[in-house]
């Protein structure tokens, strides 16, 4: 069995129990993504960031620079947001756990991953990646929303 198909089976950790520093994170899901890169707003479990803050596209190197010295230099948490191409799809972004992890391990990230992953088979991960999809609530292009306002139009020219 291939190293990466025993990784999807790793548990994405939640809580406040995970130590980013003691951890060792599987983030082979990200590494063909691209990114966009702020200052985290308000509850870092939400979708919030500073707009003006907004960087990218990131590669992933780039994403674990930019995430890392932010972090280093600034004492600023990231929102990290993995870009697509469709305007009604939910907004992702990683979890606060995957953000932290790279905050601590940025320099090795980058390191390991510009060495094309020849240490990936010795690791023992014990987690991977937490990828976060949000809600369309305030996308005014998403289906659901049009679905939505349709109805609302509908059920006002009834009365």
């Amino acid at each position: 069995m291939s190293q990466q198909a025993q990784n999807v089976n790793l548990p994405v950790k939640t809580g406040d129990d995970f130590i980013g520093e003691l951890e060792t994170m599987d983030l082979s899901e990200l590494k063909d993504k691209q990114f966009l890169v702020g200052v985290s707003n308000g509850d870092r479990s939400g979708v919030t960031f500073v707009c003006s803050t907004i960087r990218g596209p990131f590669t992933f190197e780039e994403m674990c620079e930019s995430v890392g010295v932010m972090w280093v230099k600034e004492q600023h948490h990231s929102k990290v947001l993995l870009c697509g191409k469709d305007h009604g799809a939910k907004p992702k972004y990683l979890d606060t756990n995957t953000v932290d992890y790279i905050e601590a391990h940025f320099q090795d990230i980058i390191t390991e991953s510009l060495l094309e992953g020849v240490f990936d088979d010795d690791k023992e991960y014990t987690c991977r990646a937490g990828v976060v999809e949000g809600t369309n609530e305030d996308n005014p292009l998403a289906a659901e929303k049009k679905q939505i306002e349709a109805k609302v139009e509908d059920d006002e020219e009834e009365m």
